[in-house]
């Protein structure tokens, strides 16, 4: 065997791969033992693939790797350092650096070059490759097979430091390390040689890239396994150390947080008894702590005096994700300890939210009057949002009584973090409140503590809300004149000075917005200048600040989305899907409906998520670990069962069979728009949860507010069984129910505070809800084992009733509607849906008492507010009627279930009449603002769903489509469409408000006209009703608004949701003309307006056939519709319409044939050459990610992004090249088939982005031109045989005659068609 060195130089002097390969096979052959010698030509691989298996059988993953060398140790072979360094990093970087590139190319061998370049050249070197891979993995198994010794130890760590700029390498040195010692940590060198296991280990644990630290994490636990207590601790240290050291990147510090809360994990309570040291908790049950085979009663005392010191300075990191893993560090570790444990670190997070108040804990004053001082300054919004994070934690594992002892105190604490100048502060102080309630979900009185101290002192301006919006609003007026020229906008007297031109510039526009608001919406300021204000009432003054709101909607919004999810799981038990993580960011809808079952609910858009950064994150981090995660069942597979039940049905009655299929229709009434597409906050909506998205389990549950008065009320035994929250807290206000008292007397509205100035019960005889809360206490009496007492302020307590608390959040949430701030107008429409919602399942008597009050003709912001909690609530009733008719098969109890359905329904019902009458006379206002949308679309909805309960149908059908027409015509002038009819020669002046909340125009006019912002705010909200209500429309008042549709198809192709509604209401009018063609008496010809709209219909889609960015199958619909109005009509002059079209359509496209042949030669041999350049880099860069498994780490969120078209390196590399948002690259992703394959070429990147790729562009639109020309042709083939069947004795059909008469380049290509 030659010397060490000299076998280093030939494999460093190979001249090509084949020279490298002779030299790596000669060592294999210089190293196995000589019965295993052979030669390469007698190398059989079948019969090696069975001896593998053989040896393999049976193995799991601790069994050691098989030794392919067992004749020597690489420190026998190499017996100097620097030789066994440079063979090892030889072998880890040749192994793993094929796919190492700079600047995002793939790095050329140097020893491929003398290769002559070709097919055959580089299959054979592909082959050579593939053949050196093979001989380093047997080396690499070799290094796994060898006992823990110092020199292999130094070469693995000089390996590393070799591959500074080669993160792939670096990634699998860090994977074949960490497997190696999880094999032999037993071994007696590991632990002679221990620091210098710690310096390996901290090597991935530290590196730059967050691939390598998560691998080195995910597989840390299995080594620390191996530690004795006294090892651990001196490994502990050294990462205490990194994150208290200023010196280190935060990289380093995030690797060893997480390493923290591994080796914390490690640590598992068990209840097995140990033979000593049994630690005993609460109520006589034994635990112990185990690490390994270690039994514990504690946890080490190194790291319970450590971890304090080590988290809380993290909290405070300015890196988001330090934040966010340091956190985790301290929930692994209090969950690991005593209660005491818990409480101590309770009370020292809100010791440092104290900070900086001047308040101690022994003081009576209450931190948040702190705010009122002008030497006061917040704390570090970094520090405030991670101390947050814990106390989330920690009141979800704490019992509720430990906090009501000094609950005022608690509550002005985190009544202070609620206002925090920053938005991600404000974020995570409302989970706090959430879980205040989740934590005692059978507690009504803690629920009602939190709301009511939350709605408390907001001081509500009742002029604000019934006053005229647009008293003071800056009008748009213009008037069509028979040139079709706007007049100059105009103002109302109020405003003269406030008027401005149509050209006025968007700075302009937003300051008299601004002023507007700020006149109608009252002077607030921000929190920090509250100290500058002064007030008769403290309590009061904190609602001037907008911060202080914004944080109470966003509170407001957790807390009722848990109810309604807790009171649902409660009514609707069910058999459903597993469980599933609850995000608190999203709406009730979006979080538990999945989303091939959105299709079923009568949609509005989704609650917009907080664009604070790294808001977001943090809620998803706080709610992936709570309790309450729910699931719901399969609706979709429910309503196909109930439709498929229905026909097994006999002598079911006539309504039942309209409701069913008005419900049905209501499947396609999703808007489901493209993401990529930016929405305004104004259009962004919540849904309403509808029925049969249940709990997967049946639940014991009661039904007193649903069921007849005639049964009397609950007895105590009823009173025990198992209900929602809401319920439970209805059955404690039913002798407090009496509504409104608050709301009706006062001009400024305010729910009374918690507390009272004066005693008021007396504890001997408390009332129910103050019992509720002594229950709470004196439970932690017996886990205590000790005497509580009762805390002082209890005496003060003074509960509102809960209908009250949820009509003033109501009315809270439709103030912000108005508001000058942005943030608190985008987070009203948010919480308004929720909170209606809930309401609903509470008591429908607070939102019909509000309507009948506030929901009026004048366009005040409490009409506007009351006008969209109905539509939300009739949507929901819509629902709701079909499961009456149908219950779902997820009803385990139907009639029960019906019962509370219908309370919902007959509160819809029984005022739907009334309700229209407003929205009628809201919607015969001159002006048109979102008040008149939402009107328009309540009418809408009672004409469609409600129509036997609607007397004046006719006259609201009228409306909606004088409605739509006035806004087409005032949107487009100049159109054909919007020419007056005869007898109508003078069409109303168009207005709209172009500043206040009621505003829909959001640019200036000279970036797009005023009407036509109107109408696309118009077709955003309303576009899904409109198939279903032009069903209940006359034929002959339809038909005028066919071409209309039409026109939209094209005007806003780029909007998904719209153009396939307006497709389908132009199919419903298309086939009720069909129904009224075929039920005319013969010789009855078509009304003339009829024939005029079609017409007008065909100008429309001659234009539609030449835009060039619709989509085929739309194109395929609007020519399925031509030919079906060609049956109507007896004319042919559409004929050389849709000629012209089709050509210049066409023309536009290129479409030739030989065009088409020549770009499939072309496109063939593209192919062949780019697979063959695919395959062979395949071959030669066929890198495993491992030997072993690839172990994720359970808490990470893992990035499924796909990697960006102009990355050039292989998949594992693109996946390293992203260090926790450090980069845009996004991390490594798992796929399968061929799509695995595809990811391991250099081109892998660019041809999953089609966009990027000329030839993909290429081929898609060769394939568009072709179905384009296949279409037309199928289309004048059925045109033609369609006028064929018409009578035309001895002469040419029609379709020829009009053929023949249109221009010879129509002609030619019509004909070639044809043909």
């Amino acid at each position: 065997m030659e010397s060490s060195s000299d076998l280093l130089q030939k494999l460093k002097l190979s001249a090509n791969l084949s020279d490298e390969v002779v030299n790596l096979e000669t060592l294999q052959l210089d190293l196995k033992p000589s019965n295993h010698h052979q030669q390469r030509h007698d190398y059989d691989p079948d019969e090696e693939w069975l001896s593998m298996a053989v040896e393999n059988l049976g193995d799991d993953d601790d069994d050691e790797v098989v030794n392919p060398f067992p004749k020597m140790i690489p420190n026998q072979l190499f017996t100097g350092q620097d030789d066994l360094n440079q063979f090892t990093c030889y072998v880890f970087m040749r192994r793993f650096g094929w796919s190492e590139g700079i600047n995002g190319e793939t790095v050329q061998d140097e020893r491929s070059v003398t290769l002559q370049k070709g097919k055959l050249a580089m299959e054979k070197e592909a082959q050579y490759k593939a053949r050196v891979n093979e001989l380093l993995d047997e080396f690499i198994k070799w290094y796994l097979s060898q006992p823990v010794s110092q020199p292999l130890l130094q070469s693995l760590r000089h390996t590393f430091k070799e591959a500074i700029n080669k993160p792939v390498v670096r990634n699998q040195t860090v994977v074949h390390v960490m497997e190696w010692l999880r094999h032999r940590i037993g071994d007696r060198g590991a632990h002679q040689h221990i620091e210098e296991v710690y310096q390996l280990m901290l090597c991935g644990l530290t590196d730059i890239w967050s691939a390598i630290r998560n691998a080195a994490v995910s597989r840390l636990s299995h080594v620390i396994d191996g530690f004795s207590l006294s090892e651990l601790q001196v490994f502990f240290m050294s990462l205490a150390q990194i994150c208290q050291s200023k010196e280190s990147t935060w990289q380093s510090i995030e690797g060893a947080l997480m390493a923290i809360t591994g080796i914390l994990k490690r640590f598992q309570w068990t209840g097995k008894l140990a033979s000593s040291s049994v630690y005993d908790v609460s109520g006589g049950t034994q635990f112990i702590l185990k690490f390994g085979k270690q039994e514990l009663s504690q946890l080490p005392e190194f790291l319970t005096s450590h971890m304090h010191t080590i988290v809380y300075p993290l909290l405070a990191h300015r890196q988001l994700s330090i934040r966010e893993n340091a956190t985790k560090a301290f929930s692994a570790f209090l969950s690991r300890c005593e209660v005491k444990e818990a409480l101590t670190s309770f009370t020292e997070a809100l010791t440092r939210l104290r900070h900086g108040t001047g308040v101690s804990a022994d003081q009576s004053s209450l931190p948040h009057l702190a705010v009122l001082r002008k030497d006061y300054r917040f704390l570090n919004a970094y520090e405030a949002e991670g101390l947050l994070g814990v106390c989330v934690y920690l009141i979800k594992h704490i019992s509720p009584g430990f906090l009501l002892p000094n609950w005022p105190e608690y509550f002005s604490i985190f009544n202070l973090y609620l206002m925090h100048p920053a938005s991600t502060v404000r974020q995570a102080t409302s989970a706090v409140f959430k879980y205040l309630v989740a934590k005692d979900s059978n507690n009504p009185s803690m629920l009602k503590l939190v709301l009511q101290a939350l709605c408390a002192d907001w001081d509500m301006n009742f002029d604000l809300l019934t006053r005229d919006t647009t008293a003071k609003s800056t009008i748009y007026s213009s008037d069509l004149h028979s040139n079709g020229s706007e007049s100059n906008p105009t103002s109302r007297s109020q405003a003269t000075d406030a008027t401005r031109s149509t050209a006025g510039s968007d700075m302009e526009l937003r300051q008299q917005r601004k002023r507007h608001l700020s006149a109608s919406g009252g002077k607030y300021c921000s929190v920090t200048s509250l100290c500058a204000l002064e007030d008769d009432s403290t309590d009061s003054l904190f609602s001037k600040a907008w911060e202080w709101r914004e944080g109470r909607l966003l509170a407001y919004e957790l807390i009722v989305k848990f109810l309604i999810i807790n009171h649902i799981h409660y009514l609707f038990p069910s058999y459903a899907l597993p469980p599933s993580k609850f995000d608190g960011t999203v709406s009730t809808d979006d979080s538990l409906t999945p989303s091939h079952q959105s299709r079923m609910v009568i949609a509005h858009k989704p609650v917009q998520k907080s664009v604070s950064h790294g808001g977001t994150t943090l809620r998803q981090m706080m709610s992936s670990q709570g309790a309450l995660r729910k699931t719901m069942s399969q609706d979709e597979a429910l309503v196909e069962q109930d439709e498929s039940n229905k026909k097994e049905r006999s002598g079911s009655d006539h309504d039942l069979q309209e409701t069913t299929m008005k419900v049905n229709e209501m499947k396609g009434l999703t808007r489901s728009g493209s993401d990529r597409r930016k929405r305004t906050i104004e259009e962004r909506r919540s849904r309403t949860l509808a029925e049969g998205h249940m709990y997967n389990r049946p639940i014991p549950k009661h039904y007193s507010y649903y069921a007849n008065s005639s049964h009397g009320n609950l007895s105590k035994k009823q009173n025990c069984i198992a209900s929602s929250l809401l319920e439970q807290t209805r059955y404690m206000d039913k002798d407090l129910n009496k509504l409104f008292t608050v709301c009706e007397s006062k001009q400024s509205m305010c729910v009374k505070s918690v507390i009272s100035r004066n005693p008021l019960h007396d504890m001997n005889s408390p009332p129910q809800d103050v019992i509720a809360l002594l229950n709470a206490i004196k439970a932690l009496e017996k886990k205590s084992s000790g005497c509580t007492q009762l805390p002082n302020w209890l005496q003060y307590l003074d509960l509102d009733s809960m209908s009250n608390i949820l009509c003033q959040m109501l009315l809270q949430t439709i103030g912000c509607l108005g508001d000058t701030r942005w943030e608190l107008r985008r987070m009203g429409h948010q919480a308004l849906p929720l909170i209606t919602e809930c309401i609903r399942w509470y008591d429908m008597a607070v939102l019909t008492t509000l309507w009948d009050k506030y929901f009026t003709p004048e366009a005040t912001l409490a009409s506007y507010g009351c006008a969209l909690s109905l539509r939300f609530s009739i949507h929901h009733a819509t629902k709701l009627d079909h499961f009456l008719q149908q219950p779902p098969a997820s009803w385990k109890d139907p009639e029960s279930c019906q019962r509370i359905s219908l309370s919902i329904v007959d509160a819809i019902r029984g005022g739907i009449q009334r309700w229209c009458a407003v929205a009628k006379q809201l919607v015969q206002r001159p002006i048109i603002d979102k008040l008149s949308v939402v009107a328009l679309e309540i009418l809408m909805l009672a004409n469609s769903f409600f129509s036997q309960l609607v007397t004046e149908m006719a006259t609201y059908e009228r409306i909606v489509l004088e409605c739509f027409q006035h806004i087409f015509c005032h949107a487009y002038p100049d159109h054909s469409i919007s020419k007056p009819p005869k007898g109508r020669d003078n069409l109303r002046a168009f207005q709209t408000p172009t500043n206040g909340c009621l505003n829909c125009c959001l640019k200036p006019a000279s970036v797009n006209p005023y009407p036509q912002q109107v109408e696309k705010k118009l077709l955003t909200e309303i576009h899904s009703l409109i198939p279903v209500f032009i069903k209940s429309c006359q034929v002959d008042s339809a038909a005028a608004l066919l071409p209309i549709l039409v026109h939209h198809v094209k005007e806003y192709s780029t909007d998904e949701a719209i153009v396939r509604s307006m497709l389908d209401g132009g199919a419903s009018i298309v086939q009720s003309l069909i129904e009224d063609s075929m039920s005319r008496p013969a010789g009855v010809k078509c009304a003339s307006s009829i024939v005029d709209n079609i017409q007008l219909t065909f100008q429309e889609i001659t234009l539609v056939l030449q835009d060039k960015t619709l989509e085929v199958s739309t194109i395929r619909q609007v020519l399925d519709m031509f030919l079906t109005l060609s049956h109507l009509t007896e004319g042919t002059e559409h004929l050389q319409l849709v000629f012209c079209a089709v050509s210049q359509r066409l023309e536009l496209n290129g479409s030739t044939s030989s065009h088409f042949i020549n770009m499939k030669k072309g496109s063939v041999e593209e192919e062949d050459s780019a697979f063959g350049s695919s395959h062979l880099a395949f071959r030669s860069n066929d890198i495993p990610a491992s030997p072993v498994d690839d172990l994720r780490i359970s808490d990470e969120d893992e990035d499924d992004r796909e990697p960006p078209a102009h990355s050039q390196m292989l998949s594992e590399s693109v996946a390293l090249n992203a260090s926790s948002g450090s980069s845009n690259t996004p991390r490594l992703s798992v796929s399968g088939g061929e799509r695995e394959i595809r990811a391991l070429t250099p081109t892998a990147a660019a041809d999953e982005d089609d966009s990027g790729s000329d030839w993909d562009s290429w081929d898609e639109e060769e394939e568009d031109q072709t179905m384009t020309c296949s279409m037309f042709a199928e289309f004048m083939k059925k045109l033609k045989a369609q006028y064929s069947q018409v009578e035309h004795p001895g002469g040419p059909s029609p379709f020829q005659v009009e053929l023949s008469n249109s221009r010879d380049r129509d002609r030619k290509l019509i004909t070639s068609l044809l043909n």
